[in-house]
């Protein structure tokens, strides 16, 4: 998964969330926020919401923000 919008996909699928609210309420980001990550308008995740998502669900930060290294903790 290369892309952010590939990577929020895959960590809202594997959670069994499909509200983009529910998944900003993990990380502190706000829906619309969430839509511009799935959009891909934002084509990064900031580092504050990586490491907030990275405590509160399996993945790591560095995968999170760019893709790399492996996916879960």
């Amino acid at each position: 998964m290369k892309t952010t919008s590939e990577r929020v996909t895959y960590m809202m699928a594997t959670l069994k969330i499909k509200e983009q609210t529910e998944f900003g309420n993990l990380c502190g980001a706000s829906k619309s926020v969430v839509y511009q990550w799935l959009t891909g308008r934002i084509k990064s995740i900031d580092a504050k919401y990586a490491f907030m998502l990275e405590d509160k669900t399996p993945f790591s930060a560095r995968w999170i923000m760019l893709g790399e290294g492996k996916i879960k903790k």
